[in-house]
């Protein structure tokens, strides 16, 4: 019996990993060449002004590359800038608890660098920005997400402080205040918790 269980776990596991395979993620697929190509998703389609779409991981313009924490700064602003079609705001923070924080504004979503790199994101209610899972603050609920994906609420000094898995096994922290995300973030941030 034993045997059995092990030999169809394999089987088990890639039933359950949501159709993706070696070095696939959420807003990439590898074609039969080995290359990265923009995957189609029908939960990110549904909103027709999505300009960058956000991962665990990182983000990318729709429908192109993905960027990954520690990519150059110039490199994901000039994307950003190109998705939305104007320079975001930048700022800096000196106060966060990972060390001092460059920052870039575009639209709902922030972007934060240390060192020059791409360090994390944040993501308010507002257009233009969705998660690779189809989730976007203000519009998605926790009750949703949780029909979707395994969510956490966690005990922290911030009101409505939760986590989920994503499609892809990484994780995304966020905010809900009465049932509705209202913000979202992954990778280092300026959250005293």
């Amino acid at each position: 019996m034993r045997t059995g269980f092990l030999l169809a776990l394999p089987f088990l596991l890639t039933a359950c990993d949501g159709g993706l395979g070696p070095g696939e993620d959420a807003i990439t697929a590898v074609d039969p060449e080995g290359t990265e190509r923009p995957r189609t998703n029908p939960l990110i389609e549904r909103f027709d002004d999505v300009k960058i779409v956000v991962d665990a991981n990182g983000l990318g313009a729709y429908q192109g590359e993905p960027l990954r924490f520690g990519t150059p700064r110039d490199t994901v602003d000039t994307m950003a800038a190109k998705a939305f079609g104007e320079e975001g705001e930048t700022s800096r923070n000196e106060e966060c608890g990972a060390g001092p924080m460059e920052i870039s504004n575009y639209g709902p979503l922030q972007i934060a660098y240390q060192d020059g790199r791409f360090a994390g994101w944040f993501l308010r209610a507002g257009q233009g920005v969705v998660t690779s899972d189809g989730i976007r603050p203000g519009v998605s609920t926790l009750e949703s997400l949780e029909a979707e994906r395994q969510v956490r609420e966690l005990d922290t000094t911030l009101e409505g402080d939760f986590e989920y898995t994503t499609a892809d096994f990484g994780t995304i922290r966020g905010f809900a205040d009465e049932g509705r995300i209202t913000a979202l973030q992954a990778g280092v941030s300026c959250f005293f918790r």
